[in-house]
């Protein structure tokens, strides 16, 4: 018997051992796939070289238990060998280490899928081993023992997928997402993987793409919405269950609603939402939705507000009908009765005279308008303050956070300068410059401070200007953002509005701002 070589907490030995004295455990192989033709051929060559590899056995009291080589046990078996080579293993007892034992063996070979490794660690746990003693056994991180057992909390689909190939574990937190808040879509999005009509790699890249696949399935897979959207309720109402709210709806004349970004944040505060947020999402959120319950509650809220807002139109409407009518000299009530008790196409007709007469009214007071305001303010005797302002404030208004930004960067009330003495006795400044927020306040300030109509014309060319040209290498490269004079790059109203505006700071410019901007139009006409 020959001793190997091994760490101090374990000891093994070489040995051969009669077949029927090695114990298997129900439960303990890792492996859980079994692949007959495998196991045909592996039976066939123990039958004619026997076994070129010992299995690893655990001495115990009740004799040797197999750790790792079941599939070579079973196959000495089917060839009808008496005796297998094994290395016994000894060191520390108990059910955790001999199930931490065949684990490492199995990842050894790389023979385990995801899910099989996962659940080697759960039956580790149950044993009583907590996660960073498996790690250690093992060889891996504690984060990489939880992250697996974190799998077996997917649906069954999820997990078969993963173990067929079929799903990546690049792909598991995306149908994670989706799973915890509803079961059913996280399984069509499996079956979507499954019949190929997307990949793991797209879900991962682009999971509201996969899930707008799943939505368009319609009848096939679960209800699915998409928020902010239209939802059709001839698609989410059930003419049984809810006819109510179906005859509801058809006496509103609603058809159909629209869910907004309000609806949306409802949806998160219920735990109906599935949503991935992106970085580059700050103005176009999105979720899904597929509680069913959930969207025939909000339908149902609409309907009511609608209804509520035609009752009040219906009462308007009978309450100015009287007056006209009595103004008329006709009875009142009878006249509004009239309005009270209109059918639908009596209804319709009314309202559409009544918008045909709107438009009339309108058009004639927009032509009174023109004709007012061609006399008051096409020849102006002087530009006054209020004019002056209302033209600053409306360039300014889209401009607001460069300007702001500029105004910061140009304009030394605005900055912060701390002197600093190093060790070596240098002395070194820091500049931080005025929050966005302190920096619009100064803005607002400044403009109001003009006195006159030509310093508030003045002062918005300079921001405007400040906006457009201050040099941003003042600021960390974090904090830098593109500015563009509108009109650059289109055509339009404000198509000459980048050269108009060049040539008007030109004169105002540093050296190295007009350098810069010298070198960016050589630039550009190379490329042109």
């Amino acid at each position: 018997m020959t001793t190997t070589d091994t760490p101090a907490t374990t000891e093994a030995a070489l040995a051969v051992l009669p077949i029927e004295a090695v114990t298997v455990r129900e439960g303990w192989n890792p492996r859980t796939g079994d692949d007959e033709a495998e196991h045909r051929a592996l039976t066939a060559s123990v039958r004619a070289q026997g076994i070129l590899q010992p299995l690893l056995v655990e001495r115990t009291d009740a004799g040797p238990v197999l750790i790792d080589g079941h599939r070579r046990l079973a196959a000495a078996r089917a060839a009808g060998l008496a005796s297998v080579p094994v290395i016994e293993r000894g060191g520390e007892e108990g059910d955790a280490a001999q199930l931490a034992a065949a684990l490492a063996a199995n990842l050894r070979r790389r023979g385990l899928d995801p899910i099989e490794e996962a659940h080697a660690y759960q039956r580790t746990t149950e044993a009583g081993w907590p996660q960073r003693r498996i790690a250690e056994a093992v060889g891996c991180t504690r984060r990489h023992v939880s992250e697996r057992l974190r799998l077996l909390r997917l649906p069954e689909t999820a997990t078969q997928a993963i173990s067929e190939g079929v799903l990546t574990l690049a792909a598991v937190p995306r149908v994670e997402a989706v799973a915890a808040v509803s079961v059913p879509v996280a399984d069509a999005l499996v079956a979507v993987l499954r019949e190929g009509h997307a990949t793991s790699g797209e879900l991962a890249e682009r999971p509201d793409a996969v899930l707008g696949e799943l939505a368009r399935r319609g009848g096939e897979g679960p209800l699915l919405t998409l928020l902010p959207g239209h939802i059709d309720l001839a698609e989410l109402l059930d003419p049984d269950a809810d006819g109510d709210l179906i005859g509801r709806a058809e006496a509103a004349g609603v058809r159909g609603v629209h869910l907004t970004i309000d609806d949306l944040d409802a949806a998160r505060a219920y735990g109906c939402l599935i949503e991935f947020p992106q970085a580059d999402d700050t103005y176009w959120r999105r979720g899904w939705v597929a509680d069913r319950t959930w969207l025939t509650d909000r339908v149902r809220q609409h309907v009511e507000r609608v209804a509520e807002r035609r009752a009040a139109d219906q009462t308007t409407r009978s309450a100015r009908t009287g007056a006209e009518a009595s103004a008329r000299g006709e009875d009142p009530e009878a006249a509004a009765a009239v309005v009270a008790t209109e059918s639908d196409p009596e209804r319709h007709a009314r309202e559409r005279a009544e918008a045909a007469d709107d438009r009339r009214s309108a058009r004639l007071a927009n032509l009174d308008l023109g004709r007012r305001a061609l006399l008051a303010y096409d020849e102006p005797e002087a530009i006054t303050m209020e004019m002056a302002r209302a033209i600053a404030l409306t360039a300014l208004h889209h401009h607001q956070a460069e300007a702001a930004r500029g105004l910061a960067l140009c304009h030394e009330r605005l900055h912060n300068i701390e002197t600093r003495t190093t060790k070596a006795g240098a002395t070194r400044q820091k500049v931080t410059y005025a929050t966005p927020e302190e920096a619009e306040r100064a803005l607002s300030e400044w403009i109001e401070g003009a006195g006159t109509p030509e310093q508030v014309l003045g002062r918005t060319l300079q921001a405007l200007a400040l906006a457009w040209f201050a040099d941003q290498a003042a600021l960390p490269r974090s904090d830098r953002r593109p500015a563009i004079v509108p009109g650059r790059y289109g055509g339009g109203i404000a198509a000459g509005l980048d050269a108009l505006v060049t040539d008007l700071v030109r004169p105002a410019l540093p050296e190295r701002i007009a350098a810069g901007l010298r070198e960016s139009s050589e630039d550009e006409a190379r490329a042109a």
